[in-house]
């Protein structure tokens, strides 16, 4: 890989298809022999991340937040039809979302779990 501004690590190349083949959404549009791919990162991908580094602040809220913005990240990523690039910006994002929201989780759950579970089951026990 001489070029550095190939695709990212793991993320395949799309090439031109041979034949005049339709464009699947998401799929790089052939421009020539002169085209070189999406000329900028996707706005929300640069978001995503950042949501997602400082996320972790909030307990459950900033991974659900990490997670939806990756996930309109890639929404915008593939509708732009190749134009933009970022999906690993945005794919990250999501990932730290779901770490997030799980080691939140479990952190939670130690820290209220004794007390906690029994006011909810006294209060289930005088409503019913």
């Amino acid at each position: 890989m001489s070029d550095p501004h190939g695709p990212e690590l793991g993320r395949p190349s799309y090439r031109p298809q041979a034949g005049g083949a339709p464009i699947v959404p998401g799929q790089r549009q052939p421009a020539g022999d002169d085209a070189k791919g999406p000329e900028r990162t996707s706005n929300a991908a640069v978001g995503a991340i950042i949501v997602a580094s400082i996320g972790w602040i909030l307990p459950i809220l900033g991974g659900v937040a990490a997670i939806r913005r990756g996930n309109a990240a890639v929404r915008s990523i593939e509708a732009s039809g190749g134009a933009l690039d970022g999906l690993g910006l945005a794919l990250w994002a999501r990932r730290l979302g779901w770490v997030y929201v799980a080691v939140w989780s479990v952190l939670l759950f130690i820290w209220l779990g004794g007390p906690g579970i029994q006011l909810f089951y006294d209060l289930l026990r005088r409503l019913l």
